[in-house]
């Protein structure tokens, strides 16, 4: 099961025992909220699965021009589902039909999704109803269960066939999309161009997820179609395919353990000449470090005593003999007035400070 179903699930069964009016709005994933009434399932909206609007624009039963006719002139007042009665853009069965499967494909695509947290809206004066409730709303054990069977076969098209909601799938061959098959088969057929997420392929053919993967489950059962690990997910392989238990891959000894263990690496051939290649072979010296130079040692100088330097200048002591430039006549920096600060002796040629 997804990580956080049963958070999902728990709140569910809590607010139904408690009869509660209002919304349990899920974080994480994918966000969603689910309506109740007294306990009773009436709506259920996720960004993970179309809603209502896509399943019935999306899939030609009503036009834009319609539906924005409609719902401008119904939805303030409450009356949607009646005005799409009285305007024969839908029956009453079909009200019934499209708000029930709109809702508990949302549940499935929100349970299918990871849950972070569940919090609870009452209803009070500032809350918004459905627009499309379900009439006269659904149980929340059965739809539990049916959410726990629609769970079950999609762990199953995970672990068989790698379908999920991310996935993207790809034609087998190039022949399959002009194979006969029937009307639904073929929207999703034409559909497919290894681009599109199965979420995806629901919102463009204005269908539900979950019927939308089992009709792709189909599909690849036929060989028709095939679907690669979804991007950002690796396939599974053993810790021998993958070099070891840490996954990385082999380097050192490793490598020549890895060697040994292959016949025609580790040179059993049958000339015998490999192996004596292997065990002639010297090994390759430790590597070590270049030593390090060390400066040339520093000349001494050769000038007089402090005392016996010679300066011009009236009033200067005498007993500092070696300062920067234009301290004495006598010194000049290396590399002329414009160099380095930097003096040096005329004399022993040794810089001093």
């Amino acid at each position: 099961m997804p990580a956080g179903v049963d958070i999902l699930l728990a709140a569910l069964r809590r607010q139904a025992r408690e009869e509660f009016s209002g919304a349990v709005v899920v974080l994480g994933e994918a966000s969603g909220k689910v309506v109740l009434r007294e306990g009773l399932l009436t709506t259920a909206t996720t960004s993970a699965a179309p809603g209502l609007e896509s399943l019935l624009l999306r899939s030609g039963r009503i036009s834009d021009e319609e539906w924005t006719e409609v719902f401008a002139a119904a939805a303030p007042s409450g009356r949607l589902p009646t005005a799409l009665v009285e305007r024969r853009l839908l029956g009453s069965a079909g009200v019934q039909v499209v708000t029930r499967m709109a809702t508990m494909d949302a549940l499935f695509a929100l349970a299918l999704t990871r849950i972070a947290s569940v919090a609870t809206e009452p209803a009070g004066p500032g809350f918004l109803p459905p627009v499309l409730p379900v009439e006269p709303g659904i149980e929340v054990e059965r739809a539990i269960r049916e959410t726990r069977r629609r769970l079950a076969s999609a762990s199953r098209w995970r672990a068989d066939l790698s379908l999920e909601p991310q996935a993207r799938p790809r034609l087998a061959t190039a022949s399959a999309r002009h194979r006969t098959t029937g009307g639904a088969q073929a929207d999703l057929l034409a559909r497919i161009d290894g681009r599109r997420t199965c979420r995806d392929i629901a919102f463009t053919v204005g269908r539900g997820l979950f019927p939308v993967m089992t009709d792709l489950a189909s599909l690849a059962g036929d060989g028709r179609i095939v679907f690669p690990p979804p991007q950002g997910r690796s396939p599974v392989r053993s810790d021998a395919e993958r070099g070891g238990a840490s996954g990385l891959p082999d380097y050192g000894d490793r490598v020549h353990r890895a060697r040994e263990k292959i016949p025609h690496l580790a040179g059993e051939d049958d000339s015998g000449e490999g192996r004596e290649m292997v065990e002639n072979t010297p090994p390759s010296p430790p590597f070590s470090s270049p030593p390090r130079r060390r400066p040339p040692a520093r000349p001494q100088s050769s000038c007089p005593p402090p005392d016996t330097l010679t300066d011009y200048r009236v009033g200067f002591d005498r007993r500092r003999s070696h300062r920067p430039i234009n301290t004495f006549p006598s010194m000049v920096p290396r590399g002329g007035l414009a160099g380095a600060a930097a003096p040096v002796c005329t004399r022993c040629r040794v810089v001093s400070w």
